[in-house]
């Protein structure tokens, strides 16, 4: 029975997170494209890994925004809504949070990098 409970929460979870992604008006980018974008002064990068993961290297003028802290929303709010942001973390999960923490917060031009950090160089 505790199965068929935990099953049927998982499976609406995953519903709403279909529903979340669909309703989102963020774009994704491979990270080659984002490097070029952040080279080519169009998009402001922002890194969204803790502080331990960006001391090992990080790509160079992004800026460093924990996603899991909870200064996240303070952070954020210190930002121009009406610019573009390009979001990466390693593994594209706290990015996707940080995006859609973003849009509920009123930004507008987001997009997040569809692939892993490792695979970017910085």
């Amino acid at each position: 029975m505790v199965i068929y409970l935990v099953l049927g929460i998982t499976v609406l979870f995953l519903i709403r997170r279909v529903l979340d992604i669909r309703n989102s008006k963020v774009k994704s980018i491979t990270g080659k494209d984002a490097l070029q974008a952040h080279a080519e002064g169009e998009a402001i990068l922002i890194d969204v890994r803790t502080p331990a993961e960006t001391s090992h290297g990080k790509i160079q003028g992004a800026l460093e925004m924990n996603v899991t802290s909870m200064d996240f929303k303070n952070n954020i709010a210190k930002l121009d809504r009406s610019k573009p942001y390009i979001i990466y973390c390693r593994g594209g999960m706290r990015s996707t949070r940080a995006c859609k923490i973003m849009e509920k917060e009123g930004f507008t031009d987001l997009t997040n990098v569809s692939e892993e950090y490792i695979g970017m160089k910085y």
